[in-house]
């Protein structure tokens, strides 16, 4: 099995804030809090190839969202980032992470938790989860609610938007970690005949020979929301679901995905902008994601990962400023200038990408912070026909993520 592909098939929080004023023993949904914050999605299962096991597979989705506004209708509208992580080994959790992609999206919810998705590319998967048909709910309260998933079992970039209903009970207040917070507890089916039914992505298989037919199996959720603030801190989605093809072909998935939701605190941009003032050649600029740092005309030996003696007083005081940066993941991009070579080009930026992490990790940073990319020459900033130009485009960013 491929180590790149990454599944749309676990629970994919919805990321929805609640307000959490309390009236007894009562869950009263209204207004959410509109703050910035980050998710963290862990998937682990195992998988069956035609009822044979073939492995254990681990997953991770990382998310930075920020509140955007509010529509006419009073739903609040949030955009960011999902970053989607290659897939590894349980044993590598604490190390700096490759990254499969960046997906940008643009969402709005309701007070209820309904999702209005812009530009759907996948994310989050699942909508209308959790939902609430009232405003207020008490302890042994049941209801039921539709909602949808967008799938890519094969990861094949062919997106299946899936309808399901769940069954919701609200088991009232408990403590999580010294934190009181709301209980609910929510299954769903996965029950889905495909025939008929089509790929969004224009690759689909036009003979319908190998064409995804059918999805069996279940989710129980279990969703915990602070009473003080309204954040999800936790669910945990145990699944047991089975992807059937019209060729015969079934992949089985067993096992959880866990989502870890904070709040987290604005960047101070002028104070890291301050700190990095003796940084010669670091630029910085304000993207959707956070706030990104430009390493320019960074020196590697050539064709080499091995950096230069000279940069060691640069990255001591990038170092330096990242470390005072609390709650915040790491993106390192690597970049190199193009010289028709585009396959060794890539390969060289993650390698140059991984060796900033190895070297800032050196100087303190914990490596799970981390996370890293290569992109090769498909994004200059300079012209790759001049030497100064192709001076340019060597470069390693660090956006410090939202």
């Amino acid at each position: 099995m491929a180590r790149k592909r990454i599944l749309k098939d676990g629970l994919l929080c919805t990321l929805v804030f609640f307000a959490s004023a309390i009236t007894s023993a009562a869950l009263n949904i209204g207004t959410r809090t509109n703050e910035p914050y980050t998710m963290v999605e862990r998937s682990d299962f195992s998988r069956y190839d035609n009822g044979k096991y073939i492995g254990h597979v681990y997953r991770e989705v990382r998310a930075a969202i920020n509140p955007s506004g509010t529509d006419s209708d009073g739903s609040t509208r949030y955009k960011g980032n999902f970053i989607v992580m290659e897939e590894t080994l349980r044993d590598m959790r604490q190390n700096a992470r490759p990254v499969n992609a960046v997906v940008p999206v643009n969402f709005a919810l309701n007070a209820q938790g309904g999702m209005r998705i812009e530009d759907d590319k996948g994310f989050p998967a699942l909508r209308n989860f959790p939902y609430y048909t009232q405003p207020s709910i008490t302890k042994g309260f049941t209801w039921k609610a539709s909602g949808q998933r967008a799938v890519d079992p094969l990861n094949e970039g062919k997106t299946l938007i899936v309808p399901f209903t769940a069954v919701y009970e609200y088991k009232g207040i408990e403590d999580y970690k010294g934190i009181p917070v709301h209980r609910i507890e929510a299954s769903y089916k996965s029950d889905t005949d495909f025939t008929g039914a089509e790929y969004t992505a224009d690759s689909t298989d036009s003979s319908g020979n190998g064409r995804l037919s059918k999805l069996t199996g279940k989710h129980d959720v279990t969703i915990l929301i602070a009473v003080e603030n309204g954040i999800m801190l936790l669910s945990r989605d145990n699944l047991d679901e089975t992807f059937s093809w019209n060729d015969g072909k079934t992949v089985r998935f067993r096992g959880f995905t866990l989502c870890f939701a904070q709040s987290i605190t604005p960047i101070d941009s002028n104070k890291i902008k301050k700190e990095m003032e003796t940084a010669n050649g670091v630029e910085f600029e304000p993207v959707d994601t956070g706030l990104r740092l430009s390493i320019r005309d960074i020196q590697f030996v050539s064709d080499s990962s091995e950096l230069l003696p000279n940069e060691a007083a640069r990255l001591d005081r990038i170092a330096a400023s990242l470390a005072g940066i609390e709650g915040r993941t790491f993106l390192v991009e690597g970049h190199t200038a193009a010289t028709g070579r585009p396959e060794s080009e890539k390969r060289l930026s993650v390698e140059r990408a991984k060796r900033i992490v190895d070297e800032l990790s050196s100087r303190g940073i914990p490596a799970g912070r981390f996370i890293y990319k290569g992109w090769g020459g498909e994004k200059p900033v300079g012209d790759n026909s001049t030497d100064a130009g192709r001076r340019l485009n060597r470069r390693v960013e660090i956006t410090i993520l939202d």
